[in-house]
């Protein structure tokens, strides 16, 4: 119920949040732009600005003090923008039109009163959206102490959990402010404005005095000036308004006293805190990370979307698939992002290949009868720490509507990350609950990894023995089938100051699909209870499989692969790898890496026969230990296959890294990027954020960003 709380509000919020997120974040950055306008403010009181004001501006009828130290001197012919430091008048003051408009945009839409109302709508939106989040992201991560761990997932579950994670605070900040301020709007409490000081029955009589000699001037600092108002000329009966930070009241031109004087009261004055709060004047010059902040908001709307379309798009199953009335065998699928069920629709091809009547459907749609049903299959993951999945909410509480022939029996295999304590905790509860209605058990219940599609494997053939059937499960969800590989060749880099780094040449024991560079080689390591995928350099017309591997200290694959020597054999599988390619055609090609991420980009070198401009950059540690696939290198600038090669020794005698030669060649890079050119980036990924930054910089002057590159899908990155 929570997650529908959460998911729904803000799809049907998404639009009135993207305004105001945009809108404040743009006001944002306006207490930076006013300081920025209004220079240095000297420490001086208000006695001294208000005389140097009277004096170049004749005629003033009100000197205004923003909280950003902005100063605006109104008389009849308008507002003029004051120097705090000297007094002398800079120039005519216009409200930004770009501020205004944004200005009302935030608080009301353009709409008025209904615009006001809607605003305070997306506040408390914002606010619950906040909350849920947080209790939603608490039980994802198995309870509150690891509220601040690694967030696990896919692509938009992680950026939508960090994000928001990252936002909460901001998002409270606003969220209760905003609610207040509408509040105050619509006068449902009280903001203090409407006390006002008395004007004071008696002034002295008398000349009055210059305002830099007025006493009650001369005791306020000029940082804590609201607003002073000069008295009428000529009028006998009229002072200085003075309001400050602290209180208002008069002041006496003549005697210079401070009359009757108005402490603001707690209203006043946490009115005024809340609303330098919402606006960002509180955090003066830092003010535009609250816009940054804002502008979240956005990716959380992109994010949260996709996961709930994800979570709502219907799996694809066979069209053939039996009534629930007339099924052998039910099939009942717990998922909370679809990713079961591709496991699910293997299963079910697989059953109705060897004649069994199937019938699939999520698992909250199970509590029901089925009639002709010989086995109940549950494959459910777990959410979190132990919750039901999206698919089986409610799943547990309408169990005793379950109704089965008395000879049924069920299995339950539960997905699940052994990350978390209560490794497929739900799993667990569903084959006990059905336990406890009596039924009989078809296996005992098994757990596994979501990411180990081999413990598929295995249950499946299980489960094909205990029904007396050929189960033979395809591809779907699965990997692909092992193959066996020789080591032909052994290339060792290694020197002190760094870490060994080989390159293994391998041969195929028979026939095996095609391959290109950047695919992948999961290497089955004995004992090990997942493949190690690593990136190939070379492709199906060398007819040898190539791959860079360096020594990771505990590592048992990369151990295992070190440990090899000519004529050793090893079991892996090839897959395709077809996010990290370059594009077709003959735009240059700018491939960037490091380490043993030099494998793939050798490969593209490799495979341009059509001479494309190459450029490869790449970092090791020290130079002493050589360059991975130097020969190849070497070929390949020889007959025209590779531009140029740029190499960086992170601890050589001229250090430097790979971002470093970037910015140097900042201005051709550029004119290669202007031209359509193709960004590959492999290795580690704090290299990968350098590269980054160092990509953003130079491409700052043809307003492009590194973001705009990899929506066009010319900006790939291969990371470990």
């Amino acid at each position: 119920m929570l997650r529908r709380l959460h998911a729904w509000p803000g799809i049907l919020l998404a639009a009135l949040l993207l305004l105001l997120a945009g809108s404040g974040a743009l006001l944002a950055t306006q207490p930076l732009a006013e300081r920025l306008a209004a220079g240095g403010e000297p420490s001086r009181s208000v006695a001294q600005i208000a005389a140097q004001v009277s004096q170049q501006v004749p005629g003033i009828e009100r000197l205004e003090r923003h909280a950003s130290g902005l100063l605006i001197a109104y008389d009849e012919q308008g507002a003029l923008r004051i120097s705090a430091r000297d007094g002398s008048v800079l120039d005519a003051y216009e409200p930004s039109p770009l501020y205004r408009v944004a200005h009302d945009l935030h608080r009301a839409l353009l709409l008025g009163e209904p615009g006001h109302a809607l605003a305070g709508a997306g506040a408390l939106g914002m606010l619950l959206l906040g909350v849920s989040g947080l209790i939603l992201l608490a039980r994802r991560q198995g309870g509150w102490r690891k509220l601040a761990g690694p967030v696990r997932g896919d692509a938009a579950s992680r950026w939508h959990n960090q994000v928001g994670r990252a936002l909460l605070p901001v998002a409270l900040l606003f969220g209760l402010s905003g609610i207040y301020l509408s509040a105050v709007h619509f006068e449902l409490i009280p903001d203090g404005s409407d006390q006002e000081p008395a004007f004071p029955t008696h002034l002295a009589q008398g000349t009055p005095q210059a305002p830099g000699e007025l006493k009650a001037l001369l005791d306020v600092p000029l940082r804590q000036l609201r607003e002073l108002e000069f008295p009428v000329a000529g009028a006998s009966q009229s002072a200085y308004t003075l309001r400050t930070a602290k209180g208002d009241g008069y002041v006496d031109p003549v005697s210079g006293e401070l009359l009757g004087y108005l402490p603001h009261a707690p209203a006043r004055r946490l009115n005024e805190f809340i609303y330098d709060l919402h606006s960002g004047e509180l955090f003066g010059a830092a003010s535009p990370v609250l816009g940054l902040a804002a502008l979240g908001v956005p990716l959380l709307g992109i994010t949260g979307l996709l996961l709930l379309l994800r979570r709502r798009r219907a799996p694809v199953r066979d069209a053939g698939q039996a009534s629930a009335d007339s099924a052998e065998c039910v099939l009942l699928v717990g998922s909370e992002t679809n990713g079961t069920w591709a496991f699910a629709q293997a299963l079910q091809a697989a059953l109705a290949a060897a004649g069994r009547r199937v019938h699939s459907a999520p698992l909250k749609q199970g509590a029901r009868a089925f009639p002709a049903a010989r086995e109940l299959l549950v494959l459910t993951a777990t959410y979190g720490d132990g919750d039901a999945p999206q698919s089986a909410v409610g799943f547990l509480d309408h169990l005793g509507h379950l109704r089965l022939p008395a000879d049924a029996r069920f299995a339950v295999l539960g997905f699940g990350d052994r990350r978390f304590p209560r490794f497929c905790q739900y799993a667990a509860e569903v084959d006990a609950a059905l336990a406890g209605r009596g039924l009989q058990r078809l296996l005992p219940r098994r757990d596994m990894e979501a990411a180990q599609p081999q413990d598929f494997s295995t249950w499946t053939g299980e489960l094909g023995n205990a029904l007396g059937l050929p189960l033979r499960i395809g591809e779907v969800g699965m990997a692909r089938p092992e193959s066996r590989f020789r080591l032909i060749e052994r290339h060792l880099h290694d020197a002190p100051g760094d870490t060994p780094l080989v390159v293994l040449r391998f041969a195929a024991l028979g026939s095996i699909a095609a391959y290109q560079a950047g695919d992948l080689l999961a290497v089955h390591t004995p004992g090990a209870a997942a493949p190690r995928r690593y990136s190939l350099a070379s492709d199906s017309s060398d007819g040898l499989l190539d791959i860079c591997v360096r020594l990771r200290p505990g590592g048992l694959c990369s151990g295992y692969l070190h440990g090899l020597r000519p004529g050793d054999e090893i079991a892996a599988t090839l897959q395709p790898h077809r996010e990290f390619r370059p594009q077709p055609g003959e735009t240059p090609l700018i491939l960037i890496g490091a380490g043993s991420g030099i494998g793939p980009l050798v490969g593209f070198v490799r495979q341009n026969r059509c001479e494309r401009p190459l450029y490869l950059y790449w970092g090791g540690r020290v130079p002493e230990a050589g360059v991975p696939f130097a020969p190849d290198l070497d070929r390949a600038r020889a007959d025209g296959r590779l531009r140029e090669l740029r190499m960086a020794f992170s601890a050589g005698p001229q250090r430097a890294y790979v971002q470093d030669h970037l910015r140097r060649d900042a201005a051709e890079l550029r004119q290669l990027l202007a031209a359509g050119a193709q960004v590959l980036v492999c290795g580690g990924r704090g290299m990968a954020e350098g590269v980054r930054k160092a990509i953003d910089e130079l491409l700052g002057p043809l307003a492009l960003s590194v973001e705009h590159l990899r929506a066009g899908g010319r900006y790939r990155e291969d990371l470990f």
